[in-house]
């Protein structure tokens, strides 16, 4: 005789932000990631596998510290700080350069799998969600753009999708656009997260100015910060990492801070704290030349139509920044 099961009067909820699928939607998951997979089979790109869980260091590396407050953290049985992963990029690097001697270049994988990435500001956005993708490793002609470039064009057909636009983003472009600003890399790093933003074009800048000086980006009016606005804790630190570069400075500061307040943390992981500290007794760039980097980042955001065009536009916004042209002539190219 069938008994339903008694209603449990404590129970254990999904964590906000993921989401079972039922078996409706999940064939159609399954369906979408099988043709995909199939597309890039055509191209000549394998199929890699990467563990779920990697050492924390390696997705801090790729982008510069920006991951840490998305990131889900923990220290394992063995005091290792781990992390799941939140993208595909770093482990698939980290494959290439742990086997390169056995691997012949270019090299093309693919991979499907989950990530997981937290929000901070919409803890109810999906934290874990599916990422399938491809990475060519190994070359640098014009071919290869162009070859990634038919890819991308591929996808919505390969899924029967109409009415879709490509968006090419170039970052020799954008770091040609910045070399003469001469903002340091955490600044170039945050402009490149805020491009998105700035899309919406000069009318963007304040707000990410305000952004940058609550996360310390800046210092002083000459990007340094004045002795009577530094307390001895923080001086003391910056001469702990004086001469290091990031990677080294974080290692530092992350030792630092588990011998003395590993028990003081609350919910923010060690690497959150470390990436905090870092930005504040590194917040030596110049409030103007972040603002003069926003805005010829902005200038180039918004550009957007056909590619002759907007070919034209993108080497007017180099002309006026005094920047140099060879990136847009090598994008001129591939298209």
């Amino acid at each position: 005789m069938y008994r339903q099961p008694a209603q449990s009067t404590n129970t254990v909820s999904r964590l906000q932000g993921m989401h079972d699928l039922p078996e409706d939607a999940l064939r159609q998951k399954q369906g979408l990631q099988d043709r995909l997979c199939q597309l890039l089979n055509g191209y000549g790109y394998r199929q890699l596998e990467t563990p779920v869980l990697e050492p924390t260091e390696l997705f801090l590396r790729k982008s510069g510290g920006e991951l840490a407050s998305q990131l889900y953290s923990f220290t394992d049985a063995g005091s290792n700080s781990v992390s799941l992963r939140p993208e595909f990029t770093s482990p698939i690097m980290r494959h290439y350069l742990e086997n390169a001697a056995n691997i012949t270049l270019p090299a093309r994988w693919q991979y499907c799998g989950p990530v997981f990435r937290f929000d901070v500001s919409h803890p109810e956005a999906s934290s874990q969600f599916t990422q399938v993708g491809g990475e060519l490793i190994g070359s640098s002609e014009i071919a290869a753009d162009v070859e990634l470039l038919n890819l991308a064009v591929a996808v919505p057909s390969q899924l029967g999708l109409d009415g879709w636009v490509l968006q090419l983003a170039d970052l020799d472009i954008l770091d040609s656009l910045l070399e003469p600003v001469g903002v340091s890399e955490r600044a170039r790093s945050f402009i490149i997260q805020s491009m998105p933003r700035l899309r919406e074009g000069r009318s963007a800048v304040p707000g990410l100015l305000e952004e940058g000086r609550r996360l310390h980006l800046v210092g002083g009016s000459n990007g340094s910060i004045a002795s009577g606005d530094v307390d001895s804790e923080d001086a003391a630190l910056r001469q702990a990492v004086q001469g290091l570069n990031d990677t080294q400075a974080r290692s530092v500061l992350l030792g630092l801070l588990q011998w003395n307040s590993a028990d003081q943390l609350g919910q923010r992981t060690p690497e959150d704290v470390v990436e905090r500290l870092l930005q504040k007794i590194r917040g030596t760039d110049n409030e103007e030349k972040l603002r003069q980097g926003l805005e010829h980042a902005s200038d180039l955001a918004v550009i957007k139509g056909e590619p002759g065009p907007a070919l034209q536009s993108v080497k007017k916004t180099l002309a006026s920044a005094g920047a140099n042209q060879d990136a847009v002539d090598r994008l001129s190219e591939v298209i």
